[in-house]
């Protein structure tokens, strides 16, 4: 028997379920998380979901592995848009708008993925989604430095990295407001300067 899931409409429902449990446990945190509950959001019944998780931690796996490969996605998309002619404000402001975008693209992903982030710490199966992302933005920004000149291009890139998390978890708690924007910007503009600047003087 085929399992639901794996035929292209199958796969459609799979993602609407996941994009159900995301938003749920954007609003009731990951011990809130129930099967029950994503059924509801998902407008379907209970049962059905057996068809497509083995259980809730099959889903929780399924819905970190979903919300890491359009993070990477994203994260990918911009590095390849980061050039060594640009300005570090230009620099800056693309990281800053895939930033902002990870706060509403979807509603509720970017506060699952830190609670999911914070699972891996517990829960193994979760640990090497992290890292792809880890490792999917690591190269790009290195790339970029090295070719900025910098002599230590990796260390240059996990700095922007923890500052990137940093800003991100600094605004999870609430709405995004106009001053928070600006805020970002200009702490990564301050950031693309002061390494940029390190380069120069190099």
């Amino acid at each position: 028997m085929t399992r639901a899931g794996t035929t292209a409409r199958g796969a459609a429902k799979r993602t609407e379920i996941i994009d159900a449990a995301i938003e749920v446990m954007a609003r009731v945190g990951l011990a809130g998380l129930s099967m029950r509950l994503v059924a509801s959001q998902a407008q379907m019944p209970l049962g059905a979901l057996s068809y497509y998780f083995d259980d809730k931690s099959d889903l929780v796996a399924q819905a970190f592995q979903q919300l890491s490969d359009r993070e990477i996605e994203r994260v990918v998309r911009t590095a390849n848009l980061l050039r060594p002619t640009m300005s570090a404000e230009q620099l800056a402001d693309l990281v800053a708008d895939m930033i902002l975008d990870g706060f509403t693209s979807p509603p509720g992903a970017i506060v699952t993925r830190y609670e999911l982030i914070t699972e891996a710490s517990r829960n193994e199966r979760l640990r090497p989604m992290f890292e792809a992302w880890y490792r999917a933005m690591l190269p790009a920004l290195s790339r970029l430095f090295r070719e900025l000149g910098s002599r230590q291009p990796e260390l240059d890139s996990r700095t922007v990295l923890a500052v990137m998390a940093g800003l991100e978890i600094d605004n999870l708690y609430r709405p995004l407001q106009p001053a928070d924007k600006r805020r970002i910007r200009a702490t990564l503009r301050h950031t693309f300067n002061a390494l940029l600047a390190l380069h120069d003087n190099s």
